[in-house]
């Protein structure tokens, strides 16, 4: 499987769902064909992407990996 793989952080659960949007609008592929809710950076979808987060105590932040496939 190809694509890019990370994750974003965020303070809050908005900020990091903001940073994912940048990370899908930056991308090669466009962001307009996702196969998998959980990256599916639609609005409609983003309470799957919130769902996915996950809290990074020692920085004190929020954390969504993600894996774009091309």
């Amino acid at each position: 499987m190809g694509g890019t793989y990370g994750d974003v952080r965020g303070k809050s659960k908005i900020e990091t769902y903001q940073n994912y949007l940048e990370v899908c609008r930056n991308w090669p592929g466009g962001g307009e064909n996702f196969d998998d809710f959980s990256q599916d950076p639609d609005a409609r979808h983003k309470k799957v992407c919130y769902s996915e987060m996950v809290w990074d105590p020692d920085r004190k932040e929020w954390v969504l990996n993600y894996h774009l496939h091309t």
